[in-house]
C-alpha cells in the first residue's frame, strides 16, 4: 500500500462525473459544492469536459479520468457520484498513468468499480 502525500492549500483537484453527471441536473448545488470546496480547504477545483455533461460515453468519461491522472498539476481526483454505470469506463482506463502519478480517488456513493480497479494496480 502506498501512502501518498496529504493535500495543501493551493492544490488543485479534478472534479469529474465518471458515472452519472448530477451535476448537470443540479447546478446551483454543484456551484454551491465547488465554493465550498474551495473556501473550507482552500484546494482548487478542476472540472473535466463531462463534469457536467449528460449521457456522455463511457470513453469520453474515461478520456476525463486518464487526463486527470496524466496532469502532473492535479494531486487527488474527486467523484461528483457514483453510480454503476462506471462499470463501462474501467475498460476504458490507462494503468500507466494511474501508476505513474498515483493520487487519491474519492467521492460520494458507488464508486467500486473504479476504486477496485486501482486496488489491482497496487
Amino acid at each position: 500500500m502506498q501512502i501518498l502525500p496529504k493535500l495543501a492549500t493551493g492544490d488543485r483537484v479534478a472534479v469529474l462525473s465518471p458515472a452519472f453527471a448530477a451535476p448537470a441536473v443540479a447546478p446551483a448545488l454543484h456551484d454551491q459544492a465547488m465554493t465550498r470546496l474551495t473556501e473550507l480547504t482552500g484546494l482548487i477545483p478542476v472540472e473535466y469536459a463531462t463534469t457536467r455533461e449528460l449521457g456522455a460515453t463511457p470513453e469520453a468519461r474515461a478520456a476525463d479520468v486518464n487526463a486527470a491522472f496524466a496532469d502532473p498539476s492535479i494531486r487527488a481526483i474527486l467523484a461528483t457520484i457514483g453510480g454503476d454505470d462506471q462499470i463501462l469506463v474501467t475498460s476504458h482506463l490507462d494503468a500507466r498513468l494511474a501508476q505513474a502519478d498515483p493520487k487519491p480517488f474519492i467521492g460520494y456513493s458507488d464508486n467500486t468499480n473504479i476504486l477496485n480497479w486501482l486496488w489491482a494496480l497496487g
